[in-house]
């Protein structure tokens, strides 16, 4: 097995360790159906722009070290882990996203407004990530030399945090108004 499989696996595993002691402790709680879409729902409206910054410090801290000569099955551990961190956000924006929860739950998630969100996000994901290529592209004019493994890593690492931030600003735009309607 290479290093890249195996970090992969080591990734996918420590992601699918949190979801399940998340599940684990949250089941104590008795909450409605309405209740925990509604509970789960301000929380992600709270830690979507909170994981775009940790996605961001990870990469902050990625491209620190380009150039310096790094012992190989470190920075083959550091690009598993943003490549299993890229792939679990892309599934959650692409997705209802709390795979682990009810369908029922999930379900009133994931409501009219909450798409219309999510697809606005998308869009602004689009944007920056096409941003950042023409970027990429505009310094290869210059002589600038960029491989095509950090040309698609740097478009990423545009992309992925701005839709994140653009859906957590939305939704708890959304949850605001929907306090101050309900009273």
């Amino acid at each position: 097995m290479d290093d890249y499989t195996l970090g992969f696996f080591i990734g996918m595993g420590a992601v699918l360790a949190v979801a399940v002691t998340v599940k684990l402790l949250r089941r104590k709680r008795p909450m409605s159906v309405a209740e925990k879409a509604e509970y789960l729902s301000n929380r992600r409206a709270r830690m979507l722009p909170v994981l775009a910054i940790i996605f961001l410090s990870q990469q902050a801290a990625f491209f620190s070290t380009v150039g310096s000569p790094a012992p190989h099955s470190a920075y083959t551990v550091k690009i598993s882990a943003w490549l299993v961190l890229s792939i679990v956000i892309l599934a959650a924006l692409a997705t209802k996203g709390f795979w682990l929860e009810p369908k029922e739950v999930r379900d009133l998630i994931d409501d009219e407004n909450t798409r219309a969100n999510r697809a606005e996000a998308m869009r602004w994901g689009f944007l920056f990530s096409m941003a950042a290529a023409i970027a990429v592209y505009a310094l290869t004019l210059f002589d600038v030399t960029i491989s095509a493994r950090d040309a698609v890593h740097i478009v990423m690492t545009v992309g992925i945090p701005a839709a994140l931030i653009r859906w957590g600003m939305l939704e708890r735009r959304a949850h605001r108004l929907g306090e101050v309607g309900d009273a």
